[in-house]
């Protein structure tokens, strides 16, 4: 599936607050994103509490590739509003999509932001996307427990009832119909799918330490 950010719609109830969201929303919409990230910055110099500023500066650092200076301005939103939904929801991308993606950090965001998002939207097919995958990626590197499994398979279900023609539901299918046939039991502490010998001893480690 072709990476999904959504620009979140946002409306003010100021017209001179409206001006800088939509300029910097449109210059967003236009590959733009240098550009968009002054606009927002400009905004903040007038409105430095402006939540909904700083969540689209976020976005604008993310899609030119600042993931450090994105994360921190979205821990800022946070600090003010722990469930301002589009925090959370850039919060998640930019740790999936930065060059070295943190998927559990993602997946934390991810579920955060879940029962925000209004199931008949094109953010709800992606949010279980993205959690699906997160999971997966996990699986592969540093194991999943039982529960987590549980839940891949539930998001990943989740996104092939929502988009049935997706480019990627066959490889989706095949992957979940895998996992449910192969699955250990729930007496399995970490579950981990991979030939690396140093994955392996890294799990054991970690689990004999508690």
């Amino acid at each position: 599936m072709k990476k999904i950010f959504l620009l979140l719609v946002f409306y003010s109830g100021m017209s001179f607050s409206q001006n800088y969201l939509d300029n910097g929303n449109v210059l967003i919409s236009e590959n733009k994103f240098s550009e968009a990230e002054n606009v927002f910055r400009e905004g903040l110099k007038h409105e430095p509490d402006n939540l909904i500023f700083k969540s689209q500066l976020a976005l604008t650092l993310i899609k030119q590739n600042k993931n450090d200076q994105a994360e921190k301005v979205i821990v800022e939103v946070l600090k003010k509003d722990p469930s301002f939904p589009a925090a959370l929801w850039y919060g998640g991308i930019n740790n999936f999509s930065k060059k070295k993606s943190d998927f559990r950090k993602a997946i934390s965001y991810f579920e955060k932001s879940y029962n925000l998002i209004d199931k008949h939207s094109k953010q709800y097919f992606a949010v279980n996307f993205y959690l699906g995958k997160s999971y997966q990626n996990l699986l592969y590197t540093e194991g999943l427990s039982y529960d987590e499994v549980d839940r891949m398979i539930e998001t990943y279900k989740k996104y092939i009832e929502l988009q049935p023609d997706a480019e990627n539901i066959i490889n989706v299918k095949s992957f979940v119909e895998k996992i449910e046939n192969n699955r250990p039991g729930r007496n399995v502490e970490k579950w981990v799918i991979t030939t690396n010998p140093n994955v392996v001893e890294v799990i054991k480690k970690e689990l004999n330490g508690k």
